[in-house]
This record gives C-alpha cells, sequence and structure tokens, in this order.
C-alpha cells in the first residue's frame, strides 16, 4: 500500500495530473532518489514475463538465458532485490526446451534464481499434472513422455532427475471444478526487515488457448476480484508492500509498446483495491510502464510488462517506510538484456550447452529447403501446413489457423528446429468429419483450408486439424512431425 511521506504529497500530486496525459511508454516515472530519507528502505523488483522457453538469443545480440542472469545479477541490490516472473516461462518453446518436457526452462529458472512467480495461459498447455510435475519434481512418464529422435525412434526424454522449480508459484484465480485452489494464492517474501506480499493470477481467457481436454479440469475467476480477496489477509500478516504478478497484459500478442490505459490489466487494475502497489504484468508480449490512478485518489498502481522471451526486464524500485512498511514511492525502468559489454552467465550457458548439445542432431537435421521466406503475415506458412496435414492424416481437407503458427520459416535449408518453432505448440493432428458449412465457416473466420477448389456446404469431407481446432478426434502425429514429413518428401 501506498503512503506518501510528508513533503511528498504535493509533488506526487502534481505528479499525477501530468502523467494523466501522456503514453504509456512516454510516461516520466519518478525521479529516483539518489539520497533516501531517514527510515525509508529501497527495495527492488526484478521481474521477467512471457519467456517461453528462449534458453537461446531469440535473435542476434540480444536475450537467452546466461545473458538474462548476467542482466538481473548486475541489476541487484544485495539483501534488498526480489526476483519475479509473470507467467508463460514454459509453453510453446523452442525445441531445445520443448523436447525435454521444458525441464531445462525450469532448471534454468532455477539457476537465474526467481523468489517466486504465477502461471500464464501456456503452463497449462499440456494439462494440469504436466504443469504440477514440472514445478513439484519427477520424471514424465506415460505415452506422452516419448519423442521421436532423428530416427524416428520413441525415447523418454525426461530425466529420472529432475526436482521441479526451487521458488514457490501462486495462482490466486485458477481454480478446479470444485472451487478448490490449484496453488497458493499469494507469497510474502521478507528484504531487509520488510515483509512484500505478493499475489499471482492468470487471464480470464486461458481455456480459449487450451485443448479441450486441458481446460475441462479449471476455471479462471475474475482477476481483479481474486486480488481483492487477498489484499487483507496480506495486510494481516504484516505486507503493506503488494505487487501482483499478472499473467495479462494490454491489447497486442507482440514486441511492441501498448497502447495507452486499454486492456485486460489496466481494466483489472482499475478495479484492484487502492492497496496495491506494483503490477508486474505479461500475456501480451508488449511494453507497458504506466501509472494507473487509484480510484479513491490515494494515489496509483505502476504497471509495468517486459516484452517476451527474455529480450527485456522489470526493474522496479518501491521506498518503503521501515516503520510502517508501506511504499511512499516507486519508479520503474524496462532495460533490454542486449550483449554488448555483458558476457553471459557461465554456470547457465553451460547448462544450455548440455541441452544444445543432446538435442542437436534432431534440431540441425534439414527437412527440406525453400526458396522463399515462408511468412504467417503473408499466408505461405499457413497454406503449406494446411496442405502437410491434409497429405499426412489423408484426408479430404486440411484445416490450419494463424493461432498455431508460432514464427516465421526463413528462406533456404529448413531445419527440424524450425519446422518445431513455427509450430511449438506441438498439438496433436487429428482426422474427423465436417460439413461443407463448417468448413466454410472456418475460411470466413480467417483459417486456411487446403482440398477441393470448391466446397460443397451440404457435403461431409474428411479433415486434418490441430486437435485446438478440431477437438477429440482420430490422432495421427503432431503438427510439425506433418511439416517435416511433407517437405522431406
Amino acid at each position: 500500500m501506498t503512503r506518501l511521506l510528508p513533503g511528498l504529497a504535493a509533488f506526487v500530486a502534481a505528479t499525477l495530473v501530468a502523467l494523466l496525459g501522456l503514453h504509456a511508454e512516454a510516461g516520466t516515472p519518478e525521479p529516483r532518489k539518489k539520497e533516501l530519507r531517514r527510515g525509508v528502505v529501497k527495495l527492488r523488483l526484478l521481474g521477467v514475463n512471457d519467456f517461453h522457453g528462449h534458453l537461446e538469443p531469440p535473435r542476434p545480440g540480444i536475450g537467452g538465458a546466461a545473458w538474462l542472469k548476467s542482466h538481473l545479477d548486475r541489476a541487484t541490490l544485495p539483501d534488498r532485490t526480489i526476483r519475479v516472473h509473470a507467467g508463460d516461462m514454459v509453453g510453446a518453446t523452442p525445441l531445445i526446451s520443448s523436447w525435454f518436457h521444458d525441464e531445462p526452462t525450469i532448471e534454468a529458472a532455477n539457476e537465474i534464481g526467481f523468489d517466486v512467480g504465477t502461471v500464464g495461459n501456456h503452463e497449462f498447455d499440456e494439462g494440469g499434472d504436466e504443469l504440477m510435475r514440472l514445478l513439484r519434481g519427477g520424471r514424465r512418464t506415460g505415452p506422452e513422455a516419448l519423442k521421436p529422435d532423428v530416427t524416428g525412434q520413441l525415447v523418454n526424454t525426461s530425466s529420472p532427475e529432475f526436482a521441479g522449480a526451487d521458488f514457490p508459484s501462486i495462482a490466486a484465480n485458477t481454480v478446479d471444478r470444485d472451487g478448490r485452489l490449484l496453488l497458493p494464492p499469494y507469497e510474502i517474501v521478507e528484504r531487509a526487515g520488510v515483509r512484500v506480499g505478493f499475489i499471482g493470477v492468470t487471464t480470464r481467457s486461458t481455456p480459449t488457448f487450451l485443448l479441450d481436454r486441458h481446460a475441462a479440469r479449471f476455471r479462471f475467476t475474475d482477476i481483479s476480484e481474486a486480488v481483492n480477496r487477498w489484499v487483507p489477509e496480506l495486510r494481516r500478516q504484516g505486507a503493506e508492500a503488494i505487487v501482483i504478478l499478472a499473467h495479462a497484459g494490454g491489447p497486442t500478442q507482440d514486441e511492441s509498446d501498448a497502447p495507452d490505459y486499454v486492456g485486460e490489466i489496466i481494466e483489472e487494475a482499475r478495479e484492484m483495491s487502492s492497496d496495491v502497489d506494483v503490477v508486474v504484468a505479461g500475456h501480451s508480449h508488449s511494453r507497458i510502464h504506466v501509472r494507473l490512478p487509484n480510484s479513491d485518489s490515494s494515489g496509483d498502481k505502476l504497471i509495468v510488462e517486459a516484452l517476451s522471451y527474455g529480450v527485456a526486464y522489470d526493474e522496479v524500485d518501491m521506498l518503503v517506510d521501515r516503520r510502517t512498511g508501506e511504499v511512499v514511492s516507486k519508479s520503474a525502468e524496462i532495460p533490454d538484456t542486449g550483449h554488448a559489454g555483458v558476457k553471459g552467465d557461465q554456470g547457465v550457458a553451460a547448462l544450455v550447452e548440455r541441452y544444445r548439445e543432446r538435442v542437436a542432431p534432431l534440431a540441425d537435421h534439414v527437412v527440406g529447403l525453400t526458396q522463399a521466406p515462408l511468412t504467417r503475415e503473408g499466408g505461405e506458412l499457413g497454406q503449406l501446413i494446411a496442405n502437410a496435414e491434409r497429405a499426412f492424416a489423408r484426408t479430404d481437407v486440411g484445416v490450419v489457423k494463424a493461432v498455431s503458427l508460432r514464427d516465421d520459416i526463413d528462406a533456404g535449408p529448413i531445419t527440424f528446429a524450425e519446422v518445431a518453432e513455427a509450430l511449438a505448440f506441438d498439438h496433436p493432428v487429428v482426422r474427423v468429419g465436417m460439413s461443407g458449412r463448417e468448413l466454410l465457416d472456418l475460411i470466413e473466420d480467417g483459417a486456411y483450408v487446403a482440398g477441393p477448389e470448391e466446397l460443397d456446404p451440404a457435403a461431409h469431407y474428411s479433415v486434418a486439424a490441430s486437435e485446438l481446432i478440431a477437438g477429440a478426434g482420430q490422432a495421427v502425429g503432431t503438427e510439425p512431425q506433418a511439416l517435416a514429413w511433407f517437405l522431406a518428401r
């Protein structure tokens, strides 16, 4: 909860008036204090969101788990820093993580040293049981533990020694069908004698990103209501500095600056208790840096989001009154994780290299060649995959939605790693039956369809599609397998 020290009230009131008219990224944060008032301690939050298993740099010169750790280490205030994440650390990950059931990313997160995190929609991609295994440890078993190697042989790539996450995950608005919480709703972390309370929440749209069989198990309740339910409990336990880890963000789904004061997290934050000081957001892969005035005019909430894939991080400073535990001011920056002048952490780099070497025979295997880039925006990639799934499943029609496409494929030789990243959800391809009318509706909705030039609305067709689109059906393989097979013919 933010309370102003004497002498600051007039300054902050004037600052709020100015801030209301500024753009999200243009909003000027509070000046950083060179000298702290007596009885005030500066605590620092270092936040990451939507890492999605990008252990290696997502593009040259920026990101990668080793450099992320180095940047966080450099930004750390000894004994006064808390490292947090806002979900989607795993799910829709590159092959170096996904082939090992995302265990490498959890191990890297342990090395990076997070103190607390929440769950995003992608943590549920393979169901609640697999999510809990990733958090608690243990080897994955059963048919879904098996992954094809470069020869096509199925092997269990999960480690018998996998220990799970060594930091807590919190989720205040994720419940099962009986209303029971999946995870603890909050966590209290103490630094320099100050108790900081964290509440974790996840976008209510999560079920739309999940296979029906995984979505059916959970409900995602109203974000602000969940926050407001647990704020009094945190205060009762002596945590007046309150931070929300929210896997909910702006309206965009790309690496851009979010529009001013719009999006799910903005709307939910408007309804949150005025005792909330900071919101570390995620999900939209955008840059958010705004100060949202409280409805009762008692101060504001600082809301931040740091793009995605570990190319940036939140650096939030809170000045806290030692006597009351209340936040008296806060400010933030969103630095990038560029490589210039920074050496990647050796321990994390060694971990990543071990997994890179193990997956290299499959990842580097060339499955095809393209003379021109295959892009999502141009439609070439989606149409190719629709044709691939149709041929792979031997059906009348193949259907692919843009939501299934995660990355473009560059011109030149195509490796299996590129195929896996383009179709990072790794969803099953299923055979189902659909009417021509249903297919025409999918086309109208923007889906890519491969099949007869003209569809008869009254006719019935066999269809190959991701389980995300078609629901339950006869599984014939996965989307990456279908595309790799098609390219290699």
